[in-house]
């Protein structure tokens, strides 16, 4: 299979090109968006099956973490070649899996700060407002706003402020900043908007880096906490909890706490903390998601 997908800085321009040529080449994949951004990007959702179970995978919340966007562009081209061919894909039915669930993806939540982390952002007003971090954008994690979407959900937003304001955060800016209140941006507003709608029965957020996975613990949710191990032993990543600090007013928190499904964040690859992994990885590191997702996959159906 000679891939369509574009290995280079992932930012939405290529993202919007790539989805163009799938669409071109497999019929089955469905375009839509759950919104707009600050500056007016289609926060894009593709959709792939028509099974009952629903799965929603969304990648790119934090800027700097784009190479999540790119994984799962790698992934999902897979997935369509597969279900096209009607051939397996490491011994897993793709067809079958397809007329068992509806895999939903948001492949890149933040396009606004992924523009603005790889300089392909002409808005003079943010370029003006943020030019003293123009020399560190390889570090910008949050939103066009200075806020951190991952820290911005209603689930223990409280305490994530004061866990910040420890760690010397109290204003808008590269990273870590949850915002003025729950739910303050565009961006987490369509999320929990998409969400309530769509009701899924199980959610995947993918950031980078450290090669671990987080989840339910034991006592709160057995059966997730089992597969959480599970995909321990198949891909290596380790399943383990966030430190105190980051474990609150995320996406998967909030998810957990309105829906009790299952929800984990996947933190794939391994690099420098803080900073962007190398598209030379993706590869590499979709071989190791790829046992992930389907393996969720087949729990799921």
């Amino acid at each position: 299979m000679k891939s369509l997908i574009s290995i280079e800085k992932y930012h939405y321009d290529i993202l919007k090109k790539d989805i163009l040529l799938l669409k071109k080449e497999y019929e089955k994949i469905k375009i839509d968006m759950i919104g707009k951004s600050n500056l007016k990007k289609e926060i894009l959702l593709l959709k792939i099956g028509t099974g009952n179970k629903k799965i929603m995978i969304n990648a790119a919340h934090h800027a700097n973490e784009w190479i999540t966007s790119l994984v799962i562009m790698l992934f999902l081209e897979k997935l369509l070649y597969h279900e096209k061919e009607n051939i397996l894909y490491k011994n897993y039915n793709i067809q079958q899996i397809c007329n068992h669930m509806t895999i939903y993806i948001i492949p890149m939540v933040n396009p606004d700060g992924v523009n603005f982390c790889l300089k392909n952002m002409k808005n003079e007003k943010y370029l003006k407002k943020w030019k003293k971090y123009e020399n560190e954008l390889d570090r910008w994690k949050a939103n066009i706003k200075g806020v951190d979407l991952n820290l911005n959900y209603p689930a223990g937003w409280d305490i994530a402020v004061e866990n910040k304001k420890k760690m010397g955060v109290n204003h808008a800016g590269p990273r870590d900043y949850p915002g003025k209140r729950p739910l303050s941006e565009i961006e987490t507003i369509h999320m929990v908007n998409f969400t309530n709608q769509l009701q899924p029965d199980m959610t995947i957020s993918l950031h980078s880096q450290g090669e671990e996975i987080y989840g339910p613990n034991k006592e709160d949710d057995i059966e997730s906490y089992k597969l959480g191990k599970e995909l321990e032993k198949i891909s290596g990543y380790q399943y383990t909890s966030p430190a105190y600090t980051s474990s609150f007013a995320g996406y998967k928190d909030w998810f957990i706490q309105e829906f009790k499904r299952p929800s984990y964040t996947i933190e794939m690859g391994k690099g420098e903390e803080g900073k962007s992994l190398s598209e030379k990885q993706a590869i590499d590191i979709l071989q190791q998601m790829e046992k992930i997702f389907l393996k969720i996959f087949e729990k799921l159906c």
